[in-house]
């Protein structure tokens, strides 16, 4: 089981959601920072969907290093490009909004059976639920913000 360190450390990845929202809702919607905010938000979110890949990758070379199962790679690369998707500057903010959100509770749903598996540590599955269920929550409170 993580330690407390470890905790506070998975809570701090928090921290740009929370500062976004904060701009976001403090400032007018036709705002240039209120703009940056959200995009930045988008930025973030993408970013820790791509770590969550390589943290994936990086599990199954350790586990197999000489043989990974190649569709778990596959897998743990996707990310990486939905997170470029959602960024492209022709995506609707609210469907990279949709994106990132529908990713996260898929890579939730893959790292938590890998953990039931065996494949990760037992307790990363909590670890990731209480921290998707508020990076989730975090955008769901962007969502009103963005025109």
């Amino acid at each position: 089981m993580p330690t407390r360190t470890f905790w506070l450390i998975s809570a701090s990845g928090l921290v740009p959601f929370l500062v976004c929202l904060a701009i976001a809702y403090g400032t007018p919607d036709t705002s240039a920072l209120h703009d940056a905010a959200v995009r930045t938000f988008l930025v973030y979110a993408a970013l820790t969907l791509s770590f969550l890949g390589g943290a994936r990758w990086g599990a199954e070379l350790a586990r197999v290093p000489d043989s990974p199962h190649l569709w778990r790679m596959v897998a743990a690369a996707a990310p990486t490009l939905v997170g470029l998707a959602a960024l492209l500057p022709q995506t609707p903010l609210k469907a990279a909004t949709g994106l990132l959100m529908l990713s996260g509770g898929i890579q939730l749903a893959w790292d938590v059976a890998a953990s039931r598996d065996g494949l990760l540590p037992p307790w990363n599955a909590r670890v990731r639920t209480v921290m998707t269920v508020a990076g989730t929550l975090c955008s769901l409170a962007l969502w009103p913000t963005i025109a």
